[in-house]
């Protein structure tokens, strides 16, 4: 069976060194399948008993988050990688608004101004390979045809943030691109409105290359 691999074409927002407008491609999901969609899936297919799977993805995301904690990086052998990434703590001026950390002595740096900021996964060489094979793609919009970020209200983004940011300790721009299925531009575009703001409920903080984004007095 070839399964198609769905993208859309979108236009870059800055031109090429000569002034054309160059383009990109993107994968088109169609959702996101979480457990309960999953072991239904398995219930399907495979003749394996789904409260024993359930329970044994319960252990294995224990398990993962243990060894974590113990400064160990946890590979799957065919899956992937995971390790933890830390970073420095965003500081609250006199009024209460956070700040970026700025250090400029090493010295200074402590390990109240460390925690955790999330996780990194790193997909084994096998895992890209099996995806590749028995794959053909598919312009989800015909041929030639040029995709537009879908038009949201604010408070559909807000929604959406919220309700990710529940249950997460921050997002990153990328992340809030393939959430919301915006292009690059658009994304930057609603988090730099967010956070800019007259009365902001969200801030942005630079943790190595990347800048995350968080609830006021979510930490």
């Amino acid at each position: 069976m070839t399964h198609k691999i769905k993208y859309c074409i979108f236009a870059n927002p800055l031109p090429d060194s000569d002034g054309n407008t160059t383009y990109q491609v993107r994968h088109q999901p169609d959702g996101t399948m979480n457990t309960k969609a999953f072991l239904d899936h398995v219930k399907l297919h495979e003749s394996f008993n789904t409260t024993a799977m359930s329970s044994a993805l319960e252990i294995l995301k224990d398990e993962i988050i243990e060894q974590l904690k113990n400064n160990k990086r946890f590979r799957i052998d065919g899956i992937g990688t995971f390790q933890m990434k830390v970073g420095l703590k965003s500081t609250t001026d006199e009024e209460g608004t956070p700040t970026k950390a700025h250090f400029t002595d090493p010295e200074k740096i402590t390990a109240r101004n460390v925690e955790v900021t999330g996780v990194s996964f790193i997909p084994d060489k096998s895992l890209i390979t099996k995806l590749k094979s028995d794959t053909s793609t598919a312009n989800s919009n015909g041929r030639g045809v040029v995709g537009r970020s879908k038009v949201y209200e604010r408070q559909e983004i807000v929604n959406a943030l919220n309700a990710y940011l529940a249950e997460h300790h921050f997002i990153t721009r990328r992340t809030f691109q393939t959430l919301l299925h915006l292009s690059s531009y658009a994304a930057q575009k609603w988090l730099n409105l967010l956070i800019n703001e007259e009365f902001p409920k969200y801030t942005a903080q630079k943790e190595g290359n990347t800048i995350i984004y968080r609830r006021f007095g979510k930490e």
